[in-house]
């Protein structure tokens, strides 16, 4: 789901009406001083199996709050780097398949 419009609440609220497990929501901007033009770059070696990513920006993970009416969601839901929701997205946009783990330390 991409970040604007409604609040994140609205969001995960309307992911879980429709039955979704969980949510992600894709910032649509970083929030360092690379602005828009921030990315995270997939570089390829000689071989398709080398692979090194390099992120440009933003080294703490993004923040999503609750605007005090989400008491009825129980789906997990995260905001994702606008760089690497890029990414996931121009996967989809390959009609590749795209797995993702929501996980987070207790």
């Amino acid at each position: 789901v991409e970040r604007g419009g409604c609040s994140f609440v609205e969001k995960a609220r309307n992911a879980q009406k429709t039955g979704a497990a969980g949510v992600i929501i894709a910032d649509n901007k970083c929030l360092c001083s690379a602005g828009d033009t921030c990315s995270s770059v997939v570089v390829l070696g000689n071989t398709t199996t080398t692979k090194s990513k390099e992120r440009s920006c933003e080294s703490t993970e993004p923040i999503m709050g609750d605007n005090g009416s989400g008491s009825d969601i129980t789906i997990p839901s995260f905001l994702m780097f606008k760089q690497d929701a890029d990414l996931i997205k121009a996967e989809l946009i390959e009609n590749h398949m795209v797995r993702l783990e929501m996980a987070w330390p207790l």
